[in-house]
């Protein structure tokens, strides 16, 4: 830290002189801190502001691996050609266009906040050009895949019971497993729920009667538990299930099942069938806790050929053709 002190006096001009002396202006010498220490205080700044502690453990491993390929450098260090060796590292390393971009990106985000709290002057990554992604279609499941995957929860022993709740939950309400994973006993029997979401942002998800219902029999097989227990518990009520466990349940839904299924897919599931069912694009991203709708879009590619149909059904050019016959 460099300290000058100086004060400002005006001539009979109006000119301002400056005197060694007076108010206190502080510079940061920034060539002293390095990448290891800019980092932790980067994730310190994401976890106050409530990100969750998922997204700072993938955060952390990102930076991590950054920092082992780069050394732990000065700051100022970093340039764009730092970040192009980083990546063409990890694509010789085999890792997946898709992963190569989620590094980037997350690089980018690192560097970004390092300029808005002048420890840069510029993002290096700017000058950086994005990795392209392979376009990957992911599906969503169709009412005959869910049909298998109730059935598999068939039956009236606890496993069963709390999987056939799990999966209406999880489909219902297009809740991150991470989200359901909240709930709490007090939560059962509510038709709109509060959770804490993405980004420590807080919403209502809502529940269908007949996924109330499947709660309600679950909690008979949970027996008496304050209103604030987890509400995803082990066989026979031994400890609350971890997020993982919970992950593991709706694999195992979809192994019985035959049925390949993820917590996730069963979210884009809901966003699919949703908007199928004409569910305005605007209530969805409320519904799903994205920030911004250019989120959500991305589940319009999964309803074109619906939208494709409509449009043939319902172009201005068919009711022309139409008078046109009737003349």
């Amino acid at each position: 830290m460099l300290d000058i002190t100086t004060s400002c006096a005006e001539d009979a001009d109006g000119k301002r002189r400056h005197k060694m002396k007076g108010t206190r202006l502080s510079i940061v010498d920034t060539t002293a801190l390095n990448l290891h220490h800019t980092v932790d205080l980067w994730l310190e700044h994401l976890e106050a502001r409530g990100c969750s502690p998922n997204t700072l453990a993938v955060y952390r491993f990102i930076m991590n691996t950054f920092l082992r390929e780069v050394g732990n450098i000065p700051l100022p260090d970093v340039t764009p050609d730092t970040i192009r060796r980083y990546l063409i590292a990890r694509r010789r390393q085999g890792l997946s266009p898709q992963t190569i971009a989620g590094n980037y990106r997350t690089l980018s985000s690192f560097f970004a906040w390092c300029a808005r709290q002048d420890l840069l002057d510029v993002n290096p990554c700017e000058a950086v050009e994005a990795p392209k992604r392979e376009k990957v279609v992911k599906k969503a499941l169709t009412p005959e895949e869910v049909e298998k995957l109730l059935r598999a929860c068939d039956g009236k022993d606890f496993v069963s019971v709390r999987n056939h709740a799990l999966l209406l939950v999880l489909l219902d309400s297009g809740m991150r497993i991470a989200e359901c994973h909240q709930l709490r006993v007090g939560d059962i029997g509510q038709e709109s729920i509060i959770i804490r979401g993405k980004g420590g942002k807080w919403r209502h998800v809502f529940l269908h009667s007949d996924t109330r219902l499947a709660l309600l029999r679950y909690a008979k097989m949970l027996g008496n538990l304050p209103a604030d227990a987890p509400l995803w518990w082990c066989r026979g009520k031994g400890e609350p299930m971890a997020l993982e466990g919970l992950k593991r349940a709706v694999e195992y839904i979809g192994k019985r099942a035959g049925v390949h299924v993820s917590a996730h897919m069963l979210r884009r599931s809901f966003a699919v069938w949703s908007l199928k069912q004409g569910l305005n694009m605007e209530y969805l991203r409320l519904l799903l806790g994205h920030a911004d709708l250019q989120t959500t879009q991305v589940y319009l590619s999964f309803v074109e050929d619906d939208l494709r149909q409509a449009h043939q059904q319902h172009s201005p050019l068919n009711l022309l053709q139409k008078a046109r016959r009737q003349r």
